[in-house]
């Protein structure tokens, strides 16, 4: 039977039938794609990416996971991990209780030590370049063997969510003696130590990461035995490994690939609600000079003439499919209720387009089609990764729509090592990038705030620093009853200001092989349960066994 499943903003999806539990008579496999090499899962340490981040998960649990609701504010946000329990001292102070059968893979129990240990290492700028995600926690103490207490620098509803859902542990036995800038190279970077459902058991560079099964995890055997990791840079080199059944699992799935996969009787389409934000982020600053403005990009009008001249309904449904949505801020499908009310032009204003560019002093005075001014054409490149189906979609487009209102604009693809360095370099006029973004809006901080712009290696690479946001902001972090009203007029100023053209706020297609029961994707960290699913015995294939 063809299953399919639209989950949006729910936590579970299910297919396959019969007993669970009757499963664990296989061992299981689970063969995961992704795009970026998993070269160091570890937490806190280098320049986070989802490859790393899809293997950390699996190796180093949290203090506690986000509940079925999906909301971060509150002292009841998350499910207990590897804190047992938590209480609240006072509006500044949180204690955690850790789960004393919590261990490392090596036998080692989990202690408060590790976790003081870890946010040591986590607000560190010259390991974690995005410590700022931390930034409201002010201390971390270790109270006897597994009493954490943390003082946060302000009160806030999402207190819990920052510390317990953002802290991973690291072994502090392990890496006490290791000099933290060295982490990032140590034999514990090539050989992790975890506490999670999965072990550790090898990697081939630029081919895949294998895990194996904790069997004595505490909080329950993982029903999949053998979890793999596969490397592909290249979309259709993912779509050909799931074709030619080398892959059980594939998601952000444009809609031609996955037309091409469930047309399969061995696949199902599963739609789940989806952390990320698609979008073409201008650079403000000049390329060259980062301490000087754009020359042509630092003028509003002429980044609101480039956000009007496109028709980002067509495209972000070309690009994505029925169930995407065209947002107006840096807002996924799980943060709708942050969003205000949309611009009085949202897009497809080519005729106001035109006007904006008029008034800002571009015009077409030698007849060839390109807007100039003082002798300068109006021409941009725009840097995106080879790599995305989607985004090269996007590109081809945007550059047609962009052109037929006197704008140039080169694209320029590499693979996406490549392009990684270019957006960190600051040499581009535009950025045409895919974020997963957190569950709370909070981690705008990290992107969208003056204090990631001066904070080197974060990714602010466009270095985009409005006061008037943060202030707004830093106002609605710090409601304590319902934030939506404030993180509404947060947005409503990052929407005036454009600073970038948001796309697409798409779901999350995924591509299951159906064979697995008790199947869990969820819209944040969607591999965080995978250890929960289980092979189905008369469906089993030989690498189940």
């Amino acid at each position: 039977m063809r299953r399919s499943a639209l989950v949006l903003l729910l936590a579970l999806v299910h297919l396959g039938g019969g007993d669970p539990l009757a499963a664990q008579s296989v061992r299981g496999t689970v063969v995961l794609a992704t795009g970026q090499d998993p070269a160091l899962p570890i937490p806190f340490v280098g320049t986070a990416s989802q490859g790393n981040a899809d293997v950390a998960d699996q190796l180093f649990l949290r203090l506690g996971t986000i509940t079925s609701a999906f909301r971060t504010g509150g002292d009841r946000s998350l499910d207990p991990q590897l804190a047992a329990s938590w209480r609240r001292e006072d509006p500044r102070t949180l204690v955690f209780e850790l789960d004393p059968r919590a261990r490392w893979h090596d036998g080692t129990p989990v202690t408060a030590r590790d976790v003081a240990f870890t946010w040591a290492i986590a607000s560190n700028p010259r390991v974690n370049p995005n410590q700022a995600a931390l930034e409201l926690v002010e201390s971390v103490t270790a109270i006897g063997t597994r009493t954490v207490r943390v003082r946060f620098r302000r009160a806030s509803s999402e207190q819990l969510y920052t510390f317990g859902f953002g802290m991973q542990p690291l072994p502090a036995h392990l890496l006490g003696d290791v000099a933290p800038e060295a982490i990032a190279t140590s034999d514990f970077a090539r050989f992790p130590v975890g506490n999670g459902p999965y072990r550790w058991e090898r990697r081939v560079p630029g081919q895949f990461v294998e895990l194996r099964a904790d069997t004595t995890f505490y909080l329950g055997r993982p029903g999949i035995h053998r979890l793999v990791v596969r490397v592909a840079g290249d979309p259709s080199a993912r779509l050909n490994l799931m074709l030619a059944g080398q892959v059980d699992v594939l998601d952000n799935l444009p809609p031609p690939m996955l037309e091409q996969l469930v047309a399969r009787p061995e696949i199902a389409p599963v739609t789940v609600s989806s952390t990320l934000i698609v979008y073409a982020l201008f650079n403000t600053r000049h390329p060259g000079d980062t301490t000087r403005p754009h020359p042509i990009l630092a003028d509003r009008r002429v980044r609101e003439a480039m956000r009007l001249a496109l028709d980002r309904t067509t495209m972000a449904r070309s690009a994505f499919g029925a169930n995407t949505l065209v947002p107006d801020v840096a807002a996924s499908q799980l943060w709708q209720w942050t969003r205000p009310p949309p611009p009085a032009r949202p897009s497809g204003d080519v005729a106001r387009a035109r006007a904006l560019l008029a008034e800002a002093g571009w015009r077409d005075s030698d007849g060839d089609g390109i807007l100039d001014r003082n002798g300068t054409p109006l021409r941009l490149a725009m840097i995106l990764p080879s790599t995305s189906a989607p985004r090269q979609t996007l590109a081809v487009q945007a550059e047609a729509m962009w052109r037929a209102i006197g704008v140039a604009v080169t694209l320029e693809r590499s693979d996406f090592p490549g392009y990684l360095a270019r957006r960190g370099s600051g040499d581009w006029d535009l950025d045409l990038t895919a974020v997963n973004q957190d569950a709370s809006p909070r981690s705008l901080l990290t992107s969208w705030s003056c204090a990631s712009a001066q904070s080197p290696g974060s990714s602010n690479v466009a270095r985009w620093c409005d006061p008037t946001f943060d202030r707004l902001r830093e106002a609605a972090e710090a409601v304590t009853g319902d934030p939506t009203a404030a993180w509404q007029r947060a947005f409503a100023h990052m929407q005036a200001a454009v600073p970038a053209i948001f796309f697409a706020a798409p779901a999350n297609q995924v591509a299951v092989h159906t064979r697995y029961a008790n199947v869990q994707i969820l819209p944040i960290k969607a591999w965080l349960n995978v250890w929960r699913w289980r092979v189905r015995p008369e469906a089993a294939l030989p690498r189940d066994r």
